[in-house]
Parts: structure tokens; C-alpha cells; sequence
């Protein structure tokens, strides 16, 4: 991350309500990752669309992400059924090689 001016945290204590989940959220919890599936370290890919008319959301993230990083948090995301196939298909993968590392025991 980069962080040419200004600290990070200064929009954090924001409040908006959060069209995903259908509740209130802070700005500190969209740009820890928000909505996006475990393990994603990137702000929600939804930050743009839901903070434009609160403040200057564009210019706050050119000043603290690399253009490669927005460009990955704007990426749109899989369809939902291709998402539950790609996790089904891990999880037969992951039971086989369970199966197959009890066998050799």
C-alpha cells in the first residue's frame, strides 16, 4: 500500500449503511475488506459505488492504494453459481486427498 500524505485511518470512524449486508457499517471495516470472501486483504470492491457522496473516496484511495491494488478491488467479482461450483470442486479435491493420505497410513 501507499500512503503518500495522510493517515489511512481518517475516514474510519464514517458510518453508511451497507447495501450488501443490510446494515450499518464504518468506513474502517469496508477498507479492511468488508463483504469480500476470508483471506482478501483489499478494500470491498463496493467502496467506490457506496462512499462517492460521503467524501472523496476516489482521491482517498489514489492516495493509499498502487493503481495495480484498485484495479484488483474493482475487478468484478465471479458469478455467484460459478463461486459455489469453484468451492464445491476444492472441497471434493480436498476430501480425495484426505481419503487418499488415510489410506496411506
Amino acid at each position: 500500500m501507499k500512503d503518500k500524505n495522510n493517515n489511512i485511518e481518517e475516514n474510519d470512524l464514517r458510518i453508511i449503511r451497507c447495501r450488501m449486508l443490510g446494515h450499518e457499517v464504518t468506513f474502517a471495516y469496508c477498507r479492511g475488506g468488508g463483504a469480500r470472501p476470508a483471506g482478501e486483504q483489499l478494500p470491498c470492491q463496493k467502496i467506490f459505488d457506496c462512499w462517492f457522496e460521503q467524501f472523496a473516496v476516489e482521491d482517498y484511495m489514489n492516495r493509499h492504494y498502487t493503481p495495480e491494488q484498485i484495479a484488483q478491488i474493482t475487478r468484478p467479482s465471479q458469478p455467484k453459481l460459478a463461486s459455489i461450483i469453484e468451492m464445491a470442486q476444492k472441497a471434493i479435491a480436498d476430501n480425495r486427498q484426505k481419503g487418499e493420505n488415510s489410506d496411506a497410513s
